[in-house]
């Protein structure tokens, strides 16, 4: 495995069986078997994730992301194939890969509400045998550096919703991990509080050279935060690429042309090289929406061309030219609306 590589999960494979049963009957005194059913968390995964990297893992609710991030934790057993932290197997060693990963699970209470966010840091921090010199220096740091600082001898039950997301993260870092995995880590908090998440995340990759796993819902802060990102659905996994390389792949050569009055849009649709044409009203006026070939590349500059040219004939004036981008909300709709329908 390569240096620079600090996570990495070869052909791995998760089976949960879930069993619902009849209450007990009156007269056998006996349960019955309802339903039983195989739900494959992982099926034939596998990634790495790089130091100084931020590594998107998005997927719809039961997709398995947080299957993932537990057999990367040394949480889970896989019953198949190999999870690799800093080239340490985990299933081998994961007392060691216990300290080397710091974990924020979606929806569990990390921290003790009686204490204070610095005396859960010393509790934690003394748990996973930080040395006693280094403890209380590296928890003020990490609550100074987080923004937690005025609220450090508070008791964790008075503090928001943000500052306690914020101090699980403090609790995940406590032991200086170099990998960082983090299970939705902006769901239901405001604006700021999400915001100042984000920006941390960010300062702890690019400044300190973490790596970095992100599991969400919210495309935005995938867009955003992730510099690769892998798209699974019913555990298997459907793309993994670069972000900019995903959002590549599935643009359109779309161009949008905003008009001082509507026009007919059909002449547009003779040209050579537009694939459709259409007027939409926004609300900064009529605009001239033209799809055009990708390749060949010449055909699309002549029919770019072509364009503005048909509509100073028609006495149109042009405002303003620009291309529609896509999003990484509608190529993750894309991706999955595709898997389902396989």
């Amino acid at each position: 495995m390569s240096e620079e590589v600090l996570v990495e999960l070869r052909h791995v494979h998760k089976k949960f069986t879930t069993r619902h049963v009849l209450p007990v009957d009156e007269e056998t005194r006996k349960r019955r078997l309802f339903k039983k059913r195989d739900v494959h968390a992982a099926k034939d995964i596998s990634f790495t994730i790089r130091r100084g990297e931020i590594f998107g893992l998005l997927g719809p609710n039961g997709a398995g992301k947080t299957t993932a991030v537990k057999m990367i934790s040394g949480l889970v057993r896989p019953d198949s194939g190999n999870v690799f932290v800093n080239g340490l197997d985990v299933e081998k060693k994961r007392r060691r890969i216990l300290r080397m990963v710091g974990v924020v699970l979606e929806g569990t209470r990390t921290s003790l509400w009686p204490l204070t966010p610095l005396e859960n840091l010393i509790y934690y921090g003394t748990l996973k045998d930080v040395p006693g010199a280094l403890l209380r220096p590296r928890a003020h740091d990490l609550l100074d550096f987080i923004g937690l600082k005025d609220k450090k001898n508070i008791q964790v039950r008075r503090l928001s919703r943000g500052q306690k997301q914020k101090l699980a993260i403090c609790i995940a870092l406590i032991a200086d991990p170099q990998v960082l995995l983090l299970d939705e880590p902006t769901t239901g908090l405001d604006v700021l509080s999400g915001r100042a998440i984000k920006d941390k995340v960010m300062e702890m990759t690019r400044e300190q050279g973490r790596s970095v796993l992100v599991t969400t819902h919210d495309m935005h802060v995938a867009q955003e935060l992730c510099d690769r990102i892998a798209i699974i659905n019913n555990g298997e996994m459907i793309a993994c690429r670069r972000t900019d390389e995903l959002l590549d792949l599935f643009s359109e050569q779309v161009f949008v042309f905003k008009l001082n009055q509507p026009i007919d849009p059909s002449e547009f649709s003779l040209i050579p090289g537009i694939v459709s044409a259409k007027m939409e009203e926004g609300s900064e006026g009529p605009a001239l929406v033209v799809q055009v070939v990708r390749e060949p590349e010449t055909l699309r500059s002549e029919a770019l061309y072509a364009v503005p040219a048909r509509l100073r004939q028609s006495g149109c004036l042009l405002h303003a030219v620009s291309q529609r981008q896509q999003n990484l909300e509608s190529v993750f709709l894309h991706l999955t609306d595709s898997a389902v329908t396989r």
